[in-house]
């Protein structure tokens, strides 16, 4: 069996917890009863892999310790994962109030978003957001999916891209299938297709102040309808549907 990223992250994290030298068959353990299915042997051969690539240092019978270098690369990682830890809470929306605060939270990153697509959208990029928002209609959800991730990969700003990136994960597309649920009921879905087309149109014209006062009129109008569409009776379906988003 070959070892994984997996399981080299754990066992830095498990030796950088623990106080003194690690030898295979404690990692080993560790790593069991950490949910991996893995023998001393492949433990061994990726604490061989850890020495050569200068992380971890033998001391013979003793075990290995981390090396400068492996303790950087451990709370590395360690931040690394906690920062993922916060995006996933982020995204497990389980009520309306969450919903809300969600839409929020993508009006301050889109409004710059689109800011800065108006003034760094290449021509390509251009092209894609003006071929996006032709046609609407609630049968092209996808295509309203990609059209913020587009915006924000089109901003050409790296903290936009990758907060954007987690914003729009493909796993989220029952939300937008909500989102669309929520315009639909409320006789709001022709208005957004507008307004798409119309932050489309300030991008296109380098407007970067309409495109981001566009911007925050569009999410101003989502987060309106949600409440609306919630407080008519509706919060239960909210709710269910939520239920129903697997970020595993």
């Amino acid at each position: 069996m070959r070892h994984t990223p997996a399981m080299e992250s754990a066992i830095l994290a498990v030796m950088s917890d623990h106080q003194g030298p690690v030898g295979a068959r404690a990692a080993a353990r560790y790593l069991r009863e950490r949910g991996f299915d893995v023998s001393e042997s492949t433990v061994s051969r990726l604490l061989t892999d850890l020495d050569e690539r200068a992380l971890t240092r033998s001391l013979g019978k003793k075990g290995r310790i981390l090396t400068e270098e492996g303790v950087r690369v451990a709370a590395n990682q360690q931040l690394d994962s906690e920062r993922a830890s916060y995006f996933a809470d982020a995204l497990n929306l389980r009520d309306v109030h969450d919903l809300v605060d969600h839409l929020a939270g993508r009006r301050g990153i889109e409004r710059e978003a689109a800011r800065a697509a108006a003034l760094r959208a290449r021509p390509e990029e251009l092209a894609d957001l003006r071929a996006m928002v032709e046609t609407g209609g609630e049968a092209r959800w996808r295509e309203r999916l990609a059209f913020h991730k587009t915006i924000g990969h089109a901003s050409h700003n790296k903290q936009i891209q990758a907060i954007t990136t987690s914003l729009f994960d493909d796993r989220l597309e029952l939300l937008e299938r909500l989102l669309m649920m929520i315009g639909v009921k409320q006789d709001a879905l022709a208005r957004w297709d507008q307004e798409h087309r119309d932050i489309v149109a300030s991008i296109s014209d380098r407007d970067a102040d309409g495109a981001e006062r566009l911007m925050v009129v569009h999410l101003d109008g989502m987060i309106r309808e949600t409440e609306q569409f919630a407080n008519s009776g509706n919060a239960h379906v909210i709710h269910t549907l939520l239920a129903e988003i697997d970020l595993a």
